[in-house]
């Protein structure tokens, strides 16, 4: 009984590997030689192996393989991508998901794991954390580190090769004479793997959301601390992040928990503050820089670190800092905008903020962050006067006048605009007034929601 199942698994194997070196229209030949370190056994993977799964780093490179063979039959005029040429393969063929294709996004992970090691270890027992994380670097930056894990080896001959130059074709005579032909060929050769590697990325990422999609890459998301509080976080998406806003280095974002209720109800007590860090080293900076020009800040007051709208001013050469509350119980402030020692007090501008303030009994909830992801909106509350747009209007009526509203998604507009002039519209819709006559509100006055819509 043993020996049959062998037999079976062993047919099967060379049957879905031949069968898909068919489909590509590749050769056992052409297959091995852009197989990196597995050139020399396809043979015995095709002929030989009985195991139920192809091991990660085989999987990945024979996938590898097939996915450089079907970009070269891509035609760019039809309306067909490389990942569709690729996914298509996918479905075509039985026990490619589970045999090849699921082995491969492990390896791809695990290299992806391998780019931004959490530790350093040095000579002897020292050991120092690393805090340079990659991953807030751009995307070029990752995906060619990406490839120098993949294939470690060819890419670090293939960056002492170069010469400083950007690719082989821009060596200098004397430099490709010093190589020989040969080394020439070996090397343009990797070019081409290279490239195919950075496509190859792109659809593993894809087809990982799809296959795996409890793995959250370190590419896609970003672990952002507390700046009282390494220990907690939020995960949130790098691509939410990028859309709403135009930061670019994300090792400069930091969660701040609002510790008073100087700015309710736009900040409440306990509200939870994504922060950009913000530079302000001169007077200059305060006159340059336009990020100084509004906003929430964090500051440094005179009673420690706060959440304030702020603005600048100069007084006998000297520059103040005026703190504007939004609750009506405080006063304006007036303090300089260096402490004695010259240090800035602004430290940050508030990006964003949590859609509520969680009651003490629910706090802990969101001190763990490994499975945690936090949807990321650049709200409107961020600025003072908040002026109607079309593009927000015509973002709420195409809620609104869907044929299967669901109350859900009426409490997620309230959520979203409750401290804003498009609250007045979303009440009066007349879809809105269909449902609720009387508007979403116990009465015109009041802040408290209809319990119907529970």
């Amino acid at each position: 009984m043993y020996m049959d199942s062998k037999k079976t698994l062993l047919a099967i194997n060379k049957l879905l590997l031949t069968n898909l070196l068919k489909f590509a229209n590749l050769s056992q030949g052409q297959c091995s030689l852009t197989l990196s370190h597995h050139r020399n056994s396809l043979v015995g993977y095709i002929y030989r192996y009985d195991k139920k799964i192809f091991p990660r780093s085989f999987s990945y490179f024979f996938l590898l393989s097939i996915y450089r063979a079907l970009a070269k039959k891509h035609k760019p005029k039809e309306n067909l991508t490389r990942f569709d040429l690729f996914y298509n393969l996918i479905l075509e063929h039985g026990g490619v998901i589970e045999k090849l294709l699921i082995p491969a996004l492990e390896h791809h992970i695990l290299s992806i794991s391998s780019l931004n090691r959490g530790i350093k270890i040095e000579e002897g027992d020292n050991v120092t954390i690393n805090k340079n994380d990659i991953f807030d670097q751009d995307e070029s930056v990752i995906i060619n580190k990406y490839i120098s894990i993949v294939e470690s080896e060819k890419y670090e001959n293939y960056i002492l090769s170069l010469r400083g130059f950007e690719c082989i074709e821009n060596l200098t005579k004397n430099d490709k004479d010093e190589l020989g032909e040969k080394k020439l060929k070996e090397l343009k050769n990797f070019e081409i793997e290279i490239n195919a590697i950075k496509n190859f990325y792109v659809i593993c990422e894809s087809l990982r959301k799809k296959f795996l999609p409890n793995f959250f890459s370190p590419s896609e998301y970003k672990k952002i601390n507390f700046i009282n509080d390494q220990e907690s976080g939020f995960l949130m998406k790098k691509s939410a992040i990028r859309k709403n806003s135009k930061i670019k280095n994300f090792s400069n974002l930091f969660f701040f928990k609002a510790n008073d209720d100087y700015m309710h109800p736009t900040i409440s007590s306990g509200d939870d503050c994504l922060i950009e860090t913000v530079v302000l080293n001169s007077k200059e900076d305060l006159k340059n820089n336009k990020e100084f020009e509004s906003g929430l800040f964090l500051v440094n007051e005179l009673k420690g670190l706060c959440i304030r709208r702020l603005q600048f001013s100069e007084f006998k050469d000297t520059f103040q800092i005026i703190s504007l509350p939004d609750n009506k119980e405080y006063s304006r402030q007036t303090f300089p905008a260096f402490d004695n020692d010259g240090t800035p007090r602004v430290l940050g501008k508030v990006i964003w903020k949590s859609g509520f303030t969680a009651p003490k009994e629910l706090s802990n909830l969101f001190v763990d962050t490994s499975n945690q992801e936090v949807d990321f909106e650049i709200p409107e509350f961020l600025r003072r006067n908040q002026n109607t747009t079309n593009e927000e209007i015509d973002y709420i009526n195409q809620i609104l006048n869907k044929k299967d509203l669901k109350l859900f998604e009426i409490d997620a507009l309230v959520n979203k605009y409750r401290r804003s002039t498009y609250m007045k519209h979303i009440n009066n819709h007349p879809k809105i007034r269909k449902i609720l006559p009387d508007g979403l509100f116990e009465d015109e006055k009041s802040s408290i929601l209809k319990k119907k819509r529970a």
